[in-house]
C-alpha cells in the first residue's frame, strides 16, 4: 500500500488545489494520501469526497505548528483523523492570523525597495487560509525579481534576524497535542530532522505528547532516521512518512510520491485513528460532525 501522508494545498503554502491534487495521487498510484495543510482543516471535506470518487484514501489530517520552550523550538505536528475540526479550526486560527499579520508585516517592508503593492499580494493569497511567505516570493518571481521562488531572494529576505522578519509566537507544544487529542485526532512529530534541538523528541516523549514520529522525509538525513527508529520502538510508537509536497514552492524538488509511510506505520496510524475516534464518540455521544 502506497501513502504519502504530509502534503500541501493552495489553502496554505502550496501551489495545486485540492482537486488538482486528488487526481494526480491516484494516476501515480498512491492508496493514501493527507493533505496536512498548516494550521487549516478546510481541505478534509473536498478531499474526503473526491478520494472517494477516485479510489484513493484520504487521510483527515492538519499541520499546527507549536512552540516547545524547554528546547526554544518551534515543532511541527501532523494530527490525523479528527473529529471536532470546527472547536480545532477556531484555535488553530488564532495562530494562523499571528503569522498572516507578520508575513504581511513583511510584505509592506518591502514595498520601499520592490514596486509592489497589496493588491497583488491579496490576489495571490485569496485562495488560501492565510498569508505565507511564499504568496510573497509568487509576487516577486511573477515580477522578475527572482526565477526560484524558494531559493537565495527567499533566504535572504527572511533570514532570522534580517530586517524583513517579524518575530511572532504558537501555542505552546503541550497545549496544541493536548488539544489535538482531545478533538479525536493521532499525532505525530513531522520531520525532526529540520530541527536543532537534538533533545526535542525525547522531551515531547517523555511529556506524552506523540502518538508516532515521521520516518521517512526529504530532511531526515540516514542518523536522524536511526535515532527516530530507536525511540520509536523503545517507546512503542509508530512511524509515518510523507514528501512535504507542495509544488513548486521548495528549495530541492521532490514530486507527490517521493517519500512514503512505511507499511507498519500505516496499519499502526490507522488503527490509533480507529481508537481515538471511538474514544471521542464514547467521550461525546451527542456530537454531531
Amino acid at each position: 500500500m502506497k501513502a504519502d501522508l504530509h502534503c500541501h494545498t493552495v489553502l496554505s503554502d502550496g501551489a495545486m488545489r485540492v482537486d488538482q491534487i486528488m487526481p494526480y495521487a491516484k494516476r501515480i498510484g498512491l492508496d493514501y494520501i493527507a493533505i496536512s495543510d498548516h494550521e487549516s482543516t478546510h481541505s478534509i471535506p473536498e478531499a474526503v469526497r473526491l478520494g472517494k470518487e477516485l479510489g484513493v484514501h484520504a487521510i483527515p489530517a492538519v499541520e499546527a505548528n507549536a512552540w516547545h520552550e524547554e528546547t526554544q523550538t518551534n515543532v511541527h505536528i501532523l494530527c490525523y483523523y479528527p473529529i471536532d475540526t470546527d472547536r480545532l479550526q477556531h484555535s488553530l486560527s488564532k495562530d494562523l492570523k499571528k503569522l498572516s499579520d507578520a508575513v504581511t508585516k513583511s510584505y509592506q517592508s518591502l514595498m520601499d525597495e520592490y514596486p509592489i503593492t497589496m493588491d497583488q499580494l491579496y490576489e495571490v493569497s485569496k485562495e488560501s487560509t492565510g498569508v505565507y511567505y511564499t504568496h510573497i516570493m509568487q509576487v516577486l518571481s511573477m515580477m522578475g525579481y527572482t526565477g526560484t521562488p524558494i531559493g537565495q531572494l527567499h533566504n535572504e529576505l527572511f533570514r532570522a534576524g534580517g530586517p524583513h522578519k517579524f518575530p511572532y509566537r504558537y501555542m505552546d507544544a503541550k497545549t496544541v497535542t493536548d488539544l489535538l487529542h482531545s478533538c479525536g485526532g493521532v499525532v505525530v512529530l513531522a520531520h525532526p530532522g529540520q530541527y536543532k534541538a537534538d533533545n526535542v523528541m525525547e522531551m515531547m516523549i517523555e511529556e506524552h505528547m506523540l502518538d508516532g514520529i515521521e520516518l521517512n522525509h526529504p530532511r531526515n538525513d540516514e542518523k536522524t532516521r536511526e535515532h527516530i527508529t530507536s525511540l520509536c520502538k523503545e517507546h512503542d510508537l509508530f512511524m509515518t512518512g510523507g514528501t512535504d509536497f507542495h509544488g513548486l514552492y521548495t528549495k530541492t524538488p521532490y514530486p507527490l510520491g517521493s517519500f512514503l509511510c512505511p507499511k507498519e506505520g500505516l496499519h499502526r496510524l490507522i488503527l490509533a485513528g480507529e481508537q481515538a475516534n471511538k474514544a471521542f464518540y464514547e467521550k461525546h455521544p451527542k456530537f454531531k460532525k
